[in-house]
């Protein structure tokens, strides 16, 4: 009789287990945004230096600081590191958000339509209106693509996270 009661609690705590997983499917964790974070300042911010480097865009990384220390001193060395320090923190905070508002729906082009919320919200800073086509065209590509990292990323931790924790709960 004590072993049926015994079994039969653990049974009931394994379903439990399985349906929260089921109804409520676990946040990406913290490390795995700072890691989304970290690779895509190191990614993006090398594609950002190349761009600036072929002229094919004014904004370097430095200009990431140009709050901090005007555009006049952009292009030194101090900027640049300083620029990939605020990349990181706006990259975090880009993942951190995307992951509040969209990790639970799968949908590929959601970090497209981030990216292009981005390049809107970028454009407003550095005066869109203003650019010309080819720093358009290359900001564009740069801000979708970078939004799609973030979006897809976050999706895929959170599906292998959803997928560990179910595999746990058999």
């Amino acid at each position: 009789m004590e072993i049926s009661k015994t079994g039969r609690r653990h049974k009931q705590a394994r379903i439990s287990h399985t349906e929260e997983g089921r109804q409520g499917s676990k946040r990406v964790s913290f490390s795995k945004i700072l890691e989304v974070a970290f690779w895509g300042t190191i990614i993006w911010g090398l594609v950002r230096l190349m761009a600036h480097f072929l002229h094919m865009t004014p904004y370097g990384v430095g200009a990431f600081a140009r709050p901090f220390i005007g555009i006049e001193d952009e292009n030194t060395f101090a900027s640049v590191c300083l620029g990939g320090i605020v990349l990181f923190v706006e990259t975090f905070v880009a993942s951190f958000v995307f992951s509040l508002l969209f990790s639970r729906i799968r949908a590929w082009w959601l970090g497209l339509v981030y990216g292009a919320v981005m390049l809107g919200i970028a454009g407003f800073f550095f005066h869109i209106g203003n650019w010309e086509v080819a720093t358009f065209s290359t900001e564009g590509a740069w801000y979708l693509t970078f939004g799609l990292f973030i979006g897809m990323t976050i999706m895929l931790e959170q599906s292998d996270e959803n997928h560990a924790w179910n595999e746990y709960t058999r």
